[in-house]
């Protein structure tokens, strides 16, 4: 069974099923459309008679008084400071005689003369309000009318605000069934036949004494019956040696199929929260002398990039000595009581304890993650396995977002901060029905991170150009502008948060789709450099894009121009990477040079809060916003001039040989 079957029946099944949700998503509509809008505009005129109620009774008691309605002053006070109670409310205007006395609302001076009610309520292209009349009599005599507007595009907004929100739903939905059918599909066909296929390649080799020893019952488990039939019917002349250590090999790679779900939800569950975590620590925002607000703010955000960057060498440490699947568990479990800590924060140091704590279970469970991984994986499908890892993050990236935007929006920021500690908690538990009960053997693992690696690392220039003014500046640009100062700017400009997880959604699909042709180009192209100067000069493009203040489409085109920035630079990272670190790669491996590149990249997380807030406190959003654009740009110049100064003849290409 070669995996690109399994890649066409996942492709197809996953086709399938969105057509499904795409004609069922037009049927919601439309359904949405013919039954909800006869319920919902006569809920807004009876709106518009509660409020017409109140100004008319303050009226009628002046009336009751002996004030004639014509005599009486303050009239448009009291409407606006109904209209302002009443933000649903466009307009209302108090008509005498057929015309209007009082108005307050949209329009209510046009070239300094008053509108008449017909005038108000309808517009060139046909009604612009729903207008209710609510007549004022006078000893059984009418002696004025009130005129109350209601916007008639709300209905129209509320229902494309349901369609938006399930056209979300239908994005997360179809990449939630992805993960699922890999998982399915993985687990229940592909995985059994790769232990099938290894079992007849160790027959081929003599030993007879391994078994498939699958119990499906489907066509999968009746073929794998019928060759331990036939197996066991030869065992005499069986070689037992090395039986275990290669059936626990081909066993654990089924594990690492069903290990990507659990990742995925994991992943998901600190994503629901991207869209609002910024606008949660705000209000919880308490004055700390010597700080501004907006350091403040970012304090929670850089203690946790801060503290996932440095624990994820020490959890990769402990999880060798200790074995994968404890400190995964205990860092599930920790992420799980951070975040059911972050929902029940009542001030800003509970919030950035359980940040804290949350900070250090997610690099306890990514790195032990990432190291089962390699452990159960030959050299050979390593870059696969790891990549197949990877997509449950990225799928996450894409789902949660958009999904939480929507959570919060209906429940609230704490209630979607304890939906995000359940999922914490499934996948603790998937973890522990996956991952193996037994530490790793200590033969098969590398040392890890010294400080001596580092300085190693730092002596090349290549490698600081690369790492530091190209890695580091792509963090820092996703963590300032997209989780931290693009979320605050919304909500300040009254964005819903449904709304923020939308634009969110963007850079993640970008991600996805754009970043397999940019791996691809660069490898055909070969112009690594390329790449990164125009994922560089990109993404400060996307901050400039960002500060220009308009609708949501300017922050859409940001996003998605920072999307495709970022999907430039990813692949040709990591391909220049191998390039320019020919020397350390050989003295100090692959992993470890990796390794090293991933934790100085993630000081552009610690670093983005706190120079966000920076300049968010003295410049504003807009000023805050092309700040960071500059400081990007900038990092793209020196990393050109560094590439250019220390960049190796020609000549020397082909004499180099590893060390």
């Amino acid at each position: 069974m070669k995996l690109s079957f399994v890649r066409r029946l996942n492709w197809m099944l996953t086709g399938v099923v969105s057509v499904l949700m795409l004609v069922s998503l037009a049927v919601q509509t439309t359904h949405f459309n013919s039954l909800f809008r006869p319920l919902i505009e006569p809920e807004l005129a009876r709106k518009a008679e509660v409020v017409g109620a109140y100004v008319v009774a303050q009226i009628d008691r002046a009336v009751d008084l002996g004030i004639a309605v014509d005599k009486l002053v303050g009239m448009d006070e009291l409407l606006a400071d109904t209209l302002a109670a009443n933000p649903d409310v466009k307009y209302i205007g108090l008509e005498i005689g057929g015309r209007l006395t009082a108005y307050a609302g949209v329009d209510a001076a046009r070239s300094g003369e008053r509108l008449t009610a017909a005038e108000t309520a309808a517009g060139a292209d046909g009604p612009s309000f729903i207008d209710t009349v609510l007549p004022l009599e006078s000893g059984g005599v009418t002696v004025a009318r009130l005129h109350v507007g209601m916007g008639a595009g709300f209905v129209q907004s509320a229902l494309n605000e349901v369609v938006y929100d399930l056209g979300s739903v239908l994005i997360v939905a179809i990449l939630l069934n992805v993960e699922i059918l890999l998982l399915v599909v993985g687990s229940s066909v592909a995985a059994p036949l790769r232990r099938v296929s290894a079992v007849i390649r160790r027959v081929g080799e003599g030993h007879l004494g391994v078994r498939v020893d699958l119990r499906n019952r489907d066509e999968v488990g009746a073929l794998a019956r019928a060759i331990d039939w036939a197996l066991d019917s030869v065992r005499h002349r069986a070689d037992l040696s090395g039986t275990e250590p290669v059936m626990a090999k081909i066993g654990m790679m089924q594990r690492v199929v069903e290990l990507r779900f659990a990742i995925f939800i994991f992943s998901l569950a600190e994503e629901l929260t991207r869209t609002f975590l910024s606008v949660y620590i705000k209000s919880l925002f308490e004055p700390v002398p010597g700080l501004t607000m907006e350091m403040v703010i970012g304090a929670p955000i850089a203690l946790f990039m801060l503290l996932w960057a440095v624990s994820q060498p020490i959890a990769g440490s402990v999880s060798e000595r200790r074995g994968r699947r404890a400190v995964f568990l205990a860092g599930a479990l920790m992420s799980f009581a951070g975040l059911v800590g972050s929902g029940l924060a009542t001030d800003l140091v509970q919030l950035i304890a359980a940040r804290c704590l949350t900070a250090i279970g997610y690099a306890s469970v990514f790195i032990s993650a990432q190291g089962f991984v390699i452990d159960a994986t030959d050299p050979k499908q390593r870059a696969q396995a790891v990549a197949m890892y990877a997509g449950g993050i990225l799928s996450a990236g894409v789902c949660g977002p958009a999904i939480g935007g929507v959570i919060a929006g209906q429940v609230g920021f704490r209630t979607t901060f304890l939906i995000s500690a359940g999922l914490a908690l499934l996948a603790a538990f998937m973890a522990w029905r996956v991952l193996p009960r037994v530490p790793v053997p200590r033969e098969r693992l590398g040392r890890g991170l010294r400080l001596a690696d580092a300085v190693l690392c730092l002596r090349n220039p290549r490698f600081v150009g690369l790492a530091v003014f190209s890695a580091v500046p792509a963090k820092l640009g996703l963590t300032a502008l997209l989780f931290f100062l693009l979320p605050l700017a919304l909500d300040d400009q009254g964005v819903s948060q449904s709304w923020i997880g939308r634009v969110l959604l963007l850079y993640w699909l970008l991600m996805i789709f754009v970043s397999p042709m940019a791996a691809k180009l660069s490898d055909r192209s070969g112009q690594r450099t390329a790449f990164l100067v125009a994922g560089g000069l990109l993404a400060a493009a996307a901050a400039y894009v960002l500060s220009v203040p308009g609708s949501l489409a300017t922050a859409l085109g940001g996003v998605a121009t920072l999307g495709l920035a970022h999907a430039l630079l990813n692949a040709p990272q990591l391909a220049m990477l191998a390039d320019v670190c020919e020397k350390e790669r050989a003295v100090l491996g692959e992993t470890t040079v990796i390794g090293m590149f991933r934790l100085i990249e993630r000081l552009g997380s610690v670093v983005a809060p706190f120079l966000a807030g920076l300049f968010l406190a003295h410049y504003g959003y807009a000023g805050a916003l092309r700040g960071i654009g500059i400081v990007l740009a900038l990092c793209v110049a020196v990393q050109l001039v560094l590439g250019m100064a220390f960049r190796p003849p020609p000549a020397d290409l082909p004499q180099r040989t590893p060390a």
